[in-house]
């Protein structure tokens, strides 16, 4: 199963997904639906075995607009 993480920043969103795919971790970036709420309109996609990966780069990065982790 795929998580989706939206972001209130573009600049950020993209920021993940370069970390991902560096990494060869398949990851996309997409609009954001409408059901996760206003952002930036742009959300990465990652194979939810990376979650934790996710959260600590994320904390390392000092990346603070993440809207939140959901299920695909």
């Amino acid at each position: 199963m795929d998580t989706i993480a939206p972001f209130k920043s573009r600049g950020e969103a993209l920021r993940l997904y370069n970390y991902l795919n560096q990494r060869r971790i398949a990851s996309t970036v997409i609009n954001t639906p409408r059901r996760f709420g206003p952002g930036c309109g742009l959300s990465v996609v990652f194979p939810a075995a990376y979650r934790n990966e996710v959260e600590s780069f994320i904390r390392r990065s000092g990346i603070s607009g993440l809207v939140g982790f959901y299920a695909k």
